[in-house]
């Protein structure tokens, strides 16, 4: 789900951004890694909610400044027992040709 909103003028543009992810949804995180359990860390689920800016430099070059925050669900498998650190932070220049 993407709401993008321009500010001041269309040059300038906010980017809220909300997704998930959920390879298996017939298992709960509680189960992932329980004794006799053969499910792996592929079937944790994923929420990512970004904000981000763009900035139109020219018609033809673009700057995003984008922050995703990302938050999986807690299982018995080692290294997931809680959410781990895994935000990321970016900053692209697009160019179009």
């Amino acid at each position: 789900m993407y709401y993008i909103q321009s500010l001041f003028s269309t040059r300038h543009q906010l980017v809220v951004k909300y997704d998930w992810y959920d390879p298996n949804t017939e298992v709960s995180g509680s189960q992932l890694g329980a004794s006799g359990s053969s499910l792996t860390s592929a079937n944790i689920k994923y929420n990512t909610l970004g904000f981000g800016y763009v900035n139109y430099l020219t018609d033809n070059v673009k700057i995003v400044l984008y922050y995703a925050r990302v938050w999986n669900e807690k299982t018995q498998l080692k290294g997931y027992t809680s959410d781990i650190s895994d935000n990321v932070m970016t900053c692209r220049v697009q160019f179009r040709f």
